[in-house]
């Protein structure tokens, strides 16, 4: 009886170390006073997107994922990451792009690059993208990116996908 509860008493305070780590790793993470305009947004979406061309029409999905920046600082550097799986028809490449809409047109292409490019691939693929703005006029203002992707010219083409990872990250412009 005196072992059981020996037992039970270690095995109840490994539980509480284990916890008191745990919280540990958890608490690390501290906002100073120099990360007033630092924001960080993850989301999933399940819209289906893509893009099909025959000859020279093309028609194309496209995915918004409104953003709001941080209120206090003017402005914000701001990069989005996005996670995406698709497929294209056989042989066929395919391009993704981000833009940026402030409500005013045309919508902003975003940096490094308009578009990237995407492998051919029948079975679904995965691959990870990221894009840059910098000195994004901020103060708690609505902006929405627009994600679409457009498969390769000539005959019939497509890129389909119905998952998108997103990540939103801004800081002050110029830290």
């Amino acid at each position: 009886m005196i072992h059981t509860m020996r037992r039970a008493f270690i095995i109840a305070l490994a539980l509480f170390a284990a916890a008191a780590a745990a919280v540990g790793v958890t608490a690390a993470v501290t906002r100073t006073p120099d990360s007033t305009g630092v924001s960080r947004v993850e989301r999933v979406s399940s819209l289906r997107w893509g893009g099909t061309c025959d000859l020279d029409a093309c028609g194309i999905i496209d995915v918004p994922i409104p953003y709001t920046t941080p209120t206090a600082p003017e402005a914000v550097d701001m990069t989005v990451t996005l996670t995406l799986t698709y497929r294209t028809t056989r042989g066929d490449s395919a391009h993704a792009g981000l833009s940026l809409d402030d409500g005013t047109p045309p919508f902003e292409p975003m940096r490094p690059r308009k578009s990237y490019p995407l492998r051919p691939s029948v079975a679904p693929t995965s691959t990870t993208l990221t894009w840059l703005k910098r000195d994004v006029p901020a103060a708690g203002q609505a902006y929405t990116f627009h994600f679409s992707a457009a498969p390769g010219f000539g005959g019939h083409s497509s890129v389909v996908g119905t998952k998108l990872a997103i990540v939103i990250e801004s800081w002050t412009a110029g830290d």
